[in-house]
């Protein structure tokens, strides 16, 4: 009798697909989503019809990122009839939402109204969206539909108190929808008493979402109103680099290890005032300012009078110019 291998069947394990069911909820509720995906997918190899396995995959899916594909799972299961209707369909909503598909959050729920469908127990938690969807829907009223939904998320108190917070806060939003916080971040941009470096870096968190609506900023006693969609960062300054062409000629020949040091100074002070400029505009002046202070840091003295021979400015502004610089490094970390 021989053995035909090519066609004998494999026989799994006992209960093989139970076990692996039950390894990834296990692995699902410890957030170890990438493991749960990999048990599940393995599971899904002797039974694709359980709906527990399409929504664990459907969640872990959408926990890593990978939207598209959560969603067409999502939208399997919904047409072919897997797993609580209701449930799947809060979990696509959630999906929809993430990539910013409001519209067919919009016209789902709508059409789901329509026909009276909706249990008491979920109704609440429908109308919500269906209202979020609506305002996002609506340019006029985005800001207000962010503001709602995510009002409870965080504490602003704690926020407006903590500038390791305010750091916090702005590191969360580098991948994620801005518009949500604009309200939170605009009231630090006014407080006279939260630090320059935040609000610098609140307005080019805006500017790299490229929110282009006007900003009101309060720093150093001055205010100012942008749209940080349009404003220059400040590594791109025009003063920023007319300042280093003229120190370059005179300290990067003289001694291109201190110009190094200077360059940077030079870069973290107009990253403080960011996106205000410099009051004085001469190039010749700030370079002079930054030559100056530069030999003070490193313990070297310079005459005036040598500073004159290779830049144009007024004593007065030469000192006022200096005293920013010494102001605004002390200032410069936080």
């Amino acid at each position: 009798m021989t053995h035909d291998k090519k066609n004998a069947k494999i026989i799994p394990f006992p209960h093989l697909k139970d076990r692996l069911v039950e390894k990834g909820m296990a692995s699902l509720k410890e957030k170890k989503y990438q493991e749960a995906l990999e048990l599940f997918s393995e599971a899904m190899k002797y039974d694709d019809t359980e709906s527990d396995l399409h929504l664990g995959m459907a969640i872990c899916f959408l926990e890593l990122g990978e939207l598209e594909e959560a969603k067409r799972v999502c939208e399997k299961m919904l047409k072919e009839g897997y797993g609580h209707y209701f449930t799947v369909l809060q979990v696509y909503m959630t999906i929809l939402i993430q990539l910013k598909k409001y519209e067919e959050v919009k016209s789902t729920i709508e059409a789901v109204l329509e026909e009276n469908q909706l249990p008491a127990e979920s109704a609440e938690q429908f109308y919500k969206l269906l209202d979020f969807s609506r305002k996002m829907t609506d340019p006029e009223r985005e800001d207000e539909a962010w503001a709602e939904e995510y009002e409870d998320t965080i504490d602003t108190e704690k926020v407006l108190a903590s500038p390791e917070e305010q750091m916090n806060l702005i590191h969360s939003l580098k991948d994620r929808n801005v518009a949500k916080y604009t309200g939170l971040l605009k009231t630090i941009l006014q407080d006279p008493s939260a630090h320059p470096i935040i609000k610098t870096m609140i307005v080019m968190l805006l500017a790299e979402h490229e929110y282009s609506k006007p900003v009101h900023i309060t720093k150093f006693g001055e205010s100012l109103t942008i749209e940080p969609s349009e404003i220059v960062p400040p590594d791109a300054a025009p003063i920023l680099h007319r300042v280093l062409r003229v120190l370059d000629e005179t300290l990067g020949n003289e001694n291109p290890t201190l110009y190094a040091a200077v360059e940077e100074l030079w870069r973290r002070h107009l990253y403080v005032l960011y996106p205000f400029q410099p009051k004085l505009l001469s190039a010749d002046l700030w370079a002079a300012a930054l030559h100056k202070v530069g030999y003070e840091m490193h313990g070297i003295e310079i005459e005036r009078e040598e500073l004159h021979m290779m830049y144009e400015f007024t004593d007065r502004e030469l000192d006022e110019a200096c005293t920013m610089i010494k102001d605004i490094e002390e200032i410069s970390y936080l």
